[in-house]
């Protein structure tokens, strides 16, 4: 036993050696204390994991994520595929203005409904979009970004039928494009995905025209890349 903590401390003390007797914490760090000195009280954390196994893996992941999660993730690493998303939606917004020439106000209230089928779609270093045009010859478009680097994705609506027939430029349903704030996983809990299509209840910036929205139904229609 004697000769055993002999070459214990001597290995120590070689490697401490080695890193100029600077601290050094993982992925092992010989000086327990922390004292800049290899000492007898270091070998006693040692000693106690003495003859396990080193570097042991850690814990698996047991997070099986949701349907929407397992569809948006898919369709973006090619397991799933996309064949078409139909988006319809109604909206409703109330402005109040004075006339040129007129110190009377007014206030219009606008109900504003479209539906369109979308088909063309397009993926970029994990990023995915759908898209086609209404029955109006508008660009419609629904997009999932995936920010690698901070493990944050974003799903954004665009319908330019509501700038293109004058409702944005005249102060109607805030902007013709709609982002939702950046989110890791898991997704919030009124994101879902259920038969009747993808749900998102939360999150949309200020002036996203989904806010508007008395409904929106987004209805993706896919299968699995295996099938």
């Amino acid at each position: 036993m004697r000769y055993l903590l002999t070459l214990l401390f001597a290995a120590l003390s070689f490697s401490a050696f080695s890193q100029n007797n600077s601290i050094h914490v993982y992925p092992w760090n010989p000086d327990a204390n922390h004292n800049n000195n290899i000492g007898a009280d270091d070998l006693l954390p040692f000693l106690s994991v003495f003859g396990n196994e080193f570097g042991l893996p850690p814990e698996p992941c047991t997070y099986d994520g949701t349907p929407l999660e397992e569809l948006m993730f898919g369709i973006a690493d090619g397991t799933i595929i996309l064949d078409s998303l139909f988006l319809e939606y109604e909206l409703e917004d109330i402005t109040t203005y004075y006339p040129v020439g007129c110190p009377d106000q007014v206030t219009d209230t606008l109900i504003f409904n479209n539906s369109v089928m979308l088909t063309q779609f397009s993926t970029e270093s994990n990023n995915w979009q759908i898209s086609g045009s209404d029955n109006y010859g508008a660009y419609n478009e629904l997009n999932f970004q995936i920010n690698s680097q901070l493990g944050q994705y974003t799903i954004q609506l665009y319908s330019l039928a509501l700038y293109a027939l004058g409702f944005t430029p005249d102060g109607f349903f805030g902007s013709e494009s709609a982002w939702t704030n950046q989110y890791s996983i898991p997704f919030p809990e009124d994101w879902y995905l259920d038969e009747e299509g993808i749900h998102i209840e939360s999150g949309w910036s200020e002036d996203a025209w989904a806010l508007y929205a008395n409904y929106l139904h987004i209805l993706p229609y896919w299968h699995y890349a295996d099938e």
